[in-house]
């Protein structure tokens, strides 16, 4: 039986009962009243960065990808009129203890040309790259491409291909494709969408090709752009830059949580991220660091990384299980379960009949109680960054 009928969840202030995960090692982060993701952050500035602009891109044999317009040697690749930097190259650099960053390298000479390189994604075996890339002859328009690793080498990529759906009259830009390799995300300004550029996903077919791209939708999309999709390792979070949902000003970085392919409403990561400026390409390189890029504290505009460390926030569920004659009923199964049914925890009610659960901030749980005599009870819920309690009434069989 599932109702909400017998249930009363009052949001208690947020303060000191907050509980934290006591295992987790980062301490210097701040968490404010717009960062609703579910996580607080600890964020330091690369030191890697140049004059020109480093934008965060993906993960490869554990080092970080990234697209940059620095120059190598005293020329470099040009200038290009539309951004007055010079056409993008890719770079890696080697992920050291705590995000750190090494100086980068150019990625691979035969996926950099003259042309502006965009955001690359890898297969999950690492065999497969898709990669964006734009003429000098129109540099705001990015073709999709994918190309395959050589068997045995250590970078020779062949079989290069323009795919179908690239288009002269519109550009498909930050490729991500998820851990499981099943999907490929990506933005674009194509016809049909919400306005601007909007949030795509498209199927990855056996043959590395891939089929025809579906809009997330305007609880993603809005007339603003949506861009650099990004989901985290588990599938269930789906990160991306936008400047719509009211963003504190340019781009900033929202998540959605994913369930059953439906995505529920972004939220904002907070001020430890976003600015009144650009952030841009948030991934994770594991469970816990990533990085990303903004324009902050940039007087020429251009896009700096910096790194994070991230720490889930957890809270309290607790209730107390009573009859429709609000008598107490020890003795009762209380279970925990996610949002696709998984048990969490289950505890057995003492003879006060209270249970106590330690929960994710914004996630989807539910909650179900059995005991003998009383009819089964299911409620689906959503935590806050507030404790909840919960007075569980049973029915009478």
């Amino acid at each position: 039986m599932k109702t909400t009928m017998h249930v009363l969840f009052m949001a208690l202030m947020f303060c000191a009962s907050t509980t934290l995960h006591k295992t987790d090692p980062v301490k210097k982060d701040k968490i404010d009243n717009l960062n609703k993701s579910g996580y607080a952050y600890s964020v330091n500035v690369s030191k890697i960065n140049s004059k020109y602009s480093e934008i965060a891109c993906t993960t490869f044999r554990n080092k970080l990808v990234i697209v940059s317009s620095k120059k190598i040697g005293a020329i470099g690749n040009g200038i290009d009129p539309l951004t007055n930097e010079p056409y993008t190259d890719l770079f890696c650099t080697d992920i050291r203890a705590y995000g750190k960053l090494s100086q980068p390298l150019l990625f691979s000479r035969i996926l950099n040309t003259k042309a502006n390189e965009g955001q690359v994604s890898f297969s999950p075996d690492e065999h497969t790259i898709y990669y964006t890339r734009s003429e000098r002859s129109n540099s705001l328009n990015y073709k999709l491409y994918k190309a395959e690793l050589e068997e045995d080498s250590y970078g020779n990529w062949i079989n290069e291909k323009e795919l179908s759906i690239s288009n002269d009259n519109y550009s498909i830009e930050s490729p991500h494709v998820t851990e499981d390799g099943k999907y490929l995300y990506f933005s674009s300004n194509m016809k049909g969408g919400y306005g601007g550029f909007d949030i795509y996903r498209a199927e990855i077919f056996k043959d590395g090709n891939i089929g025809e791209p579906e809009n997330l939708g305007n609880i993603i999309n809005t007339s603003n752009d949506e861009k650099y999709p990004h989901t985290a390792k588990n599938g269930n979070e789906l990160f991306f830059s936008s400047k719509g949902h009211n963003s504190i000003g340019g781009y900033d970085i929202f998540i959605s949580t994913i369930t059953d392919f439906e995505y529920k409403g972004p939220r904002n990561l907070g001020y430890s991220i976003n600015s009144e400026e650009d952030e841009i390409a948030f991934i994770f390189v594991d469970d816990k660091k990533g990085v990303f890029s903004s324009n902050k504290e940039n007087d020429k505009n251009a896009f700096n990384l910096y790194r994070f460390q991230s720490r889930e926030l957890y809270n309290e569920l607790k209730g107390i299980v009573i009859s429709e004659e609000e008598k107490i009923l020890p003795n009762s199964t209380v279970i925990l379960l996610d949002n696709d049914g998984n048990e969490i925890e289950r505890q057995t009610t003492n003879k006060d009949a209270t249970y106590n659960f330690t929960i994710k901030a914004y996630k989807d749980y539910q909650i179900k109680v059995l005991r003998e005599g009383y009819e089964d009870y299911t409620l689906s819920f959503e935590s806050d960054d507030k404790e909840l309690k919960a007075i569980l009434k049973l029915l009478a069989k």
